[in-house]
């Protein structure tokens, strides 16, 4: 279940037949050409792909290499990074053949199709859950006739249950209501079993997100709308909703989660 139209149709995954007992079809999923994929000639370096992006300075390096392109200079950087993180990321990244580099610290940006990072960071979170946790997951998965638009980043099922997960590669700064509002929408038209909103941030989300998702849940009806700490950065509402940030590490926010999630339920 690959690409456009009926491709995505052609060996339904389990992900697709949950789906397809909802009464749902799928019209678009897993698309690469939005990502870095498709310039990455060969299994070993995807894999290296995989494991360098564990690495937030890495993602945020990708991200600005993205904004700036073909304008890249080292000192355009954030001050996150140190001229010699800076130098040995760019030669990860040459050595990926995804730039080329010139004098002065300039570079060529040979992934020329990709425009922001979004779509590759949705793969890699998929990759994660596929590759940590043993999960079926489609990403970049359109849903036709739904009144939310239909879109949702990451669909996956583990241990019976159907997982929606968001992804946002903004900070918090650049996150404002309506996109919680739209999060909140296709959590309750989907009506998923777990839900997860992963934000790319070593920021915290006490400070604005956490008030902005009760706010969507209020205006979507739902009276007690308090968010409640599970650990650190990562916050729950009523065992299923959830909200995290991607510091110490992803798979780890992930599984804690899914730990609060499925963990102490038998007596309900």
């Amino acid at each position: 279940m690959r690409g456009k139209g009926g491709a995505c149709g052609t060996d339904p995954t389990p992900v697709a037949c949950a789906l397809s007992q909802r009464g749902l079809s799928i019209t678009e999923c897993c698309v690469e050409e939005r990502t870095f994929l498709p310039y990455l000639s060969s299994a070993k370096k995807r894999g290296d792909f995989y494991r360098l992006l564990h690495s937030y300075a890495f993602r945020l390096f990708l991200r600005d290499l993205l904004a700036l392109r073909n304008r890249y200079l080292p000192e355009r950087l954030g001050p996150f990074f140190s001229p010699e993180s800076v130098e040995e990321m760019a030669g990860q990244v040459e050595r990926l053949a995804l730039i080329r580099q010139g004098p002065a610290g300039t570079i060529r940006l040979l992934a020329e199709a990709v425009t922001d990072f979004g779509d590759t960071f949705e793969w890699f979170v998929a990759e994660i859950l596929h590759r940590q946790f043993h999960a079926d997951v489609l990403w970049g998965v359109t849903i036709p006739g739904l009144s939310c638009g239909g879109d949702f980043d990451i669909l996956a099922l583990l241990s019976g249950k159907l997982l929606y997960l968001e992804t946002k590669t903004s900070p918090p700064k650049h996150i404002e209501q309506k996109e919680m509002r739209a999060f909140v929408q296709r959590v309750r038209k989907l009506s998923p079993d777990i839900a997860i909103l992963l934000v790319d941030t070593h920021l915290r989300m006490k400070d604005k997100l956490v008030p902005l998702l009760s706010e969507a849940l209020r205006e979507g009806g739902v009276k007690d709308a308090e968010m409640t700490r599970v650990e650190k950065e990562t916050f729950e509402w009523n065992g299923r909703l959830f909200l995290t940030n991607s510091k110490r590490d992803i798979g780890a926010n992930l599984a804690l989660c899914l730990r609060s999630y499925f963990l102490d339920r038998f007596f309900g």
